[in-house]
């Protein structure tokens, strides 16, 4: 990286009520600034939602699909096995599951598999829209998803902006929606040491929470249209951009590798 100064990471992704986030790399300076904690909802009142939910919807007959919007959905899950043992009961050995974004589709893939099932699970290759949705259904099926006897349960937070659900009814699909944990917003906190970094990146994983990081930021005494921001879905960057903040690099996901790995070539490009 550029001399002895490290890059500085800003990191405003949520985390888990008392979880922790880290990346660690030689003259790298990492810094935890969530702006919202995520918390789980009881797995009994979601268990009841998800009886009741099965019990209007069994005298149709329709097969039930889970779609999975964010990693965030399927880490909900893994903190509430009675719930995903109750998911898991009507499907076959390769039970229909969707999921929004390639950090969902490798989350579920795993969970599922670690629970005995043997699942397909498809995301669109760019976007998270209702069209990208319906062509990987059909995609993955060969059936259009509106001549589908299915419900789609959309996994998600409760605080989730209805965009995909209502979309999907348009086009005349049966959707309900299903969340699993909330966020609370949080300000944007900032430690920082004393030695000036050779450059500064933001990772923001959500186009909500666009607006909180610039303003928190602006607080700190950072210029944002200075900053490198990274962003793993066009969502986001579109909003980074209606922001007049344009320098943007969108990454496949955001997990530690892809971050570290861009920050070190953004780094060598700025020596």
């Amino acid at each position: 990286m550029n001399g002895a100064k490290p890059a500085l990471v800003i990191d405003t992704r949520p985390v888990w009520e008392s979880g922790t986030s880290g990346l660690q790399a030689p003259n790298l300076s990492y810094v935890a600034a969530p702006l919202q904690s995520l918390h789980r909802l009881p797995q009994d009142q979601l268990l009841k939602q998800w009886f009741d939910l099965r019990s209007a919807e069994a005298k149709d007959g329709a097969a039930v699909a889970l779609v999975a919007t964010s990693p965030a959905s399927v880490e909900a899950l893994q903190g509430m096995p009675a719930l995903w043992e109750e998911l898991a009961k009507g499907f076959s050995h390769k039970p229909a599951l969707f999921a929004v974004g390639s950090g969902s589709a490798n989350s579920l893939a795993a969970w599922a598999a670690s629970c005995g099932l043997d699942p397909v699970v498809v995301s669109p290759p760019k976007g998270s829209g209702v069209e990208a949705f319906l062509q990987i259904f059909q995609a993955n099926t060969g059936v259009p998803a509106q001549q589908a006897n299915r419900l789609f349960v959309l996994l998600e937070s409760t605080s989730n902006q209805p965009d995909l659900a209502l979309g999907l009814r348009e086009r005349g699909l049966r959707t309900a929606r299903f969340g699993l944990y909330e966020r609370i917003d949080l300000p944007l906190e900032l430690s920082l040491g004393t030695t000036e970094p050779s450059m500064a990146c933001v990772v923001v994983s959500s186009s909500a929470l666009v607006g909180p990081a610039i303003s928190g930021l602006q607080k700190n005494g950072f210029n944002p249209k200075e900053m490198l921001w990274l962003c793993h879905h066009l969502k986001i960057a579109q909003a980074l951009e209606k922001a007049s903040v344009h320098r943007i690099h969108q990454l496949a996901d955001l997990n530690p590798q892809t971050i570290i790995t861009k920050v070190i070539e953004l780094s060598r490009m700025n020596d």
